[in-house]
């Protein structure tokens, strides 16, 4: 039975519009992708302390538990401070005696200046006597063989004279001595200078047995009680930095030449997903690890076939949300990300 031309030409009609309406589909969703990029492999995340004393002790007090709120500069643990307080002693004991010392010195080395002084006129005082005594002599030898003087008062003129040069080298050798006696202030106040510093550390460690917050944030991993050693640089507890959160989205590689730092975004979290959380983007991942092309023993290792199927790469994009709502940011929480081009 042959189809009316009618109801032939009915049919082709709706086919192609059906297509035109599935084609007018598929680019009007291509061009919302392409304006307003989404990533739904996302989660939320947020910086993270890592609480570890700068000094090692007793923990005496513990003032938080796990999960809880805490504010800037709250006090969290104390730890033992009578060893430090006792090392602040010592440290303000070896200062207190060596500035005692350094004003000894001080005085000494007035004293021994004031002598240098003294001994220094003294110098210039022999050295007038030598000069008196050595103009007498010529004066007097040129009279001895007129008879104008004795033979006895040449004599007493020059042993006057050497008596005098004499008088002169022992004033200077004096003098050289004295300048050499002169002590230095200087080796007790380099030493007054350490004393003073090793009290500045002491004094440091002694403040630092009572550790602050950082920042506003959220206890986490808290599993120790009081008593605990605490030790240097080893972390105690975690804390949540709830002043920012972000949320990390994989985005496709094709998707990220639109995107810049700067531009609005709205993330849903899955707890909440009728809830926009407002953010903007605070930065693009420069890179991730790629699945073929490590090295091995020092060689690239290549693939011997090769997919001819090409998945785009993804890569992190970074948002700052804009005060979101407490009671749904946790780290690692699902998320999915919308970029406002």
């Amino acid at each position: 039975m042959r189809t009316p031309p009618l109801r032939k030409g009915l049919g082709v009609l709706v086919s192609l519009l059906a297509f035109a309406a599935v084609l007018a589909a598929t680019v009007a969703t291509a061009s919302h992708l392409s304006l307003r990029p989404r990533t739904d492999d996302a989660y939320l995340q947020a910086d993270v302390v890592h609480m570890a004393p700068d000094v090692s002790g007793r923990v005496v007090e513990l003032d938080v538990h796990d999960n809880q709120a805490v504010h800037r500069g709250d006090v969290l643990f104390r730890i033992d401070p009578v060893p430090y307080r006792l090392r602040v002693e010592q440290a303000q004991a070896t200062v207190r005696g060596l500035e005692g010392k350094l004003s000894v010195t001080a005085d000494q080395v007035a004293a021994q200046t004031s002598t240098a002084d003294t001994v220094n006129r003294g110098i210039a005082s022999a050295e007038a006597q030598f000069t008196l005594a050595s103009t007498t002599l010529a004066r007097i030898e040129p009279l001895l063989p007129r008879g104008y003087v004795t033979a006895e008062q040449v004599d007493q003129a020059r042993t006057a004279r050497r008596t005098a040069e004499i008088a002169v080298q022992q004033a200077r050798l004096q003098a050289q001595s004295a300048h050499q006696a002169i002590s230095s202030t200087e080796p007790v106040a380099e030493e007054l200078k350490a004393a003073q510093a090793s009290l500045a550390m002491a004094e440091r460690d002694l403040r630092l047995t009572s550790v602050l917050a950082p920042c506003d944030g959220r206890i986490t991993a808290l599993d120790i009680a009081e008593g605990e050693f605490a030790v240097t640089g080893k972390p105690l507890f975690t804390i949540i930095d709830t002043e920012h959160w972000y949320a990390v989205g994989n985005f496709r590689e094709t998707d990220l030449s639109g995107i810049r730092p700067g531009q609005h975004a709205l993330v849903y979290v899955m707890q909440a997903p009728h809830i926009a959380v407002q953010g903007v983007v605070d930065s693009i991942g420069s890179g991730v690890a790629p699945d073929e092309g490590a090295t091995f023993l020092g060689l690239p290792h290549v693939p011997r076939s090769l997919n001819w199927v090409r998945i785009a790469q993804r890569f992190p994009v970074r948002i700052l949300l804009d005060n979101p709502p407490p009671d749904l940011v946790r780290i690692g929480a699902t998320a999915a990300i919308v970029i406002e081009r």
